[in-house]
């Protein structure tokens, strides 16, 4: 049975995409002798939204490269995640486009006259240089993209095919993308996230990034899964293959706490003043009250409050669990950003709320209509009984 995209979240898409534009465009006006502000939001929810889709298309591939069964029932929903690829992309490769023609200057680095009195840059200049920025830009854009819509092509295939030899050689492709996914995904965080602190470098911030996507993108999947489980459109779903999410969102909470922590102590422990400067910008300013309430969301409250296995199967705790993660990644994600982009000159304002309206409705209106595509739960595919029959 194929999803039917409700109106009344249509519509809620469709009034946060236009409430989204209108308050870019405000933005711009209100905020033009700071316009960085602007463009550093633009870059925090590109980046977010993004991250969860890619991280949707990489559950996907360790999925079928390790031979699971278990989520053959919900695999719609991380293909759907997916589907939002192109429109992130999009917008991420404006962001970048904007900061190459030095309409901002989110990336210092980019700005000539910075980089011609600065050592430090100049030193990363093998690196940093925009020929060579671009040119990985466009191919995380076709490696991704390109994944996405194969993985996506054969899973349908699989409504008419659903043989062993047809998923043996989609084995090969999703292996070749993780091993393509485990550089880019480290190389574009340097690159989109990482470089804004240009002076500053850690060799845990790969995995702490995908950590923290990887986390958003179970929290959504789960939402998605309780939402269309509430409305009879996986009808297989049974609360072993939600545990099973829920301990994701679990131990990947945890696993971004560890690499968060192990990034933080030991630059702390060394005192270098070349290394503590990102956390003095974080915790000796007015950023502080940010970073401890997403620490607090992004640690404190999972381990408190999904630690049981009763608490991975109630679904009122999950759902609220779920919409607490995604929040306080988003918050980690504009804690990354601000600081570097902006200083002191951020808020909460039209900006904000403004453009998360817009980022948020088009998602919304990307994945649900994504799942009107095809049938929520697939009707044949090569581990599909075992899958029905996951029992934790």
């Amino acid at each position: 049975m194929k999803y039917e995209f409700p109106s009344k979240l249509k519509t809620i898409s469709f009034a946060l995409m236009g409430l989204g534009l209108v308050a870019l465009i405000a933005s711009f006006i209100i905020f033009k002798d700071n316009t960085q502000r602007v463009w550093a939001n633009l870059l925090v929810n590109g980046f977010f939204f993004t991250g969860i889709a890619l991280a949707g298309t990489f559950f996907i591939a360790v999925n079928i490269v390790s031979e699971s069964g278990w989520y053959t029932v919900i695999k719609r929903i991380p293909e759907a995640l997916g589907q939002y690829l192109p429109f992130g992309l999009t917008a991420m490769l404006v962001v970048i486009l904007a900061g190459v023609f030095q309409i901002h200057h989110v990336w210092h680095w980019m700005d000539p006259e910075v980089a011609a009195n600065d050592e430090i840059i100049q030193g990363k200049s093998g690196f940093l240089n925009i020929p060579f920025y671009m040119i990985r830009t466009i191919a995380y854009i076709v490696i991704w993209i390109a994944f996405t819509v194969l993985f996506r092509k054969y899973s349908l295939q699989d409504e008419h095919l659903g043989t062993f030899e047809h998923y043996s050689k989609l084995r090969k492709y999703a292996a070749t993308f993780l091993v393509l996914f485990a550089v880019t995904s480290s190389t574009s965080a340097w690159d989109w996230l990482m470089s804004i602190d240009v002076h500053w470098f850690s060799t845990l911030y790969g995995w702490y990034i995908f950590a923290g996507i990887f986390v958003s993108c179970m929290a959504t999947t789960l939402i998605l899964i309780l939402h269309l489980k509430k409305n009879n459109y996986l009808p297989n779903v049974n609360m072993s293959h939600i545990h099973d999410v829920a301990k994701f969102m679990f131990a990947f909470s945890i696993f971004w706490t560890y690499l968060y922590f192990s990034q933080f102590m030991l630059i702390w422990y060394a005192n270098i003043p070349e290394e503590i400067v990102y956390f003095m910008e974080r915790y000796d300013t007015n950023y502080r009250p940010l970073v401890l309430l997403m620490i607090f969301m992004n640690f404190a409250m999972p381990l408190l409050i999904l630690m049981t296995r009763d608490a991975k199967r109630n679904l009122n705790t999950l759902t609220f669990m779920a919409s607490v993660i995604i929040v306080g990644h988003w918050f980690d994600v504009f804690q990354i950003v601000m600081p570097g982009a902006v200083a002191e000159k951020w808020g909460f304002g039209i900006p904000e709320f403004g453009i998360l309206a817009l980022f948020v409705g088009l998602f919304m209106f990307v994945v649900l209509n994504a799942l009107t595509k095809a049938p929520v739960e697939p009707q044949k595919a090569t581990f599909l009984d075992e899958s029905k029959h996951h029992s934790i």
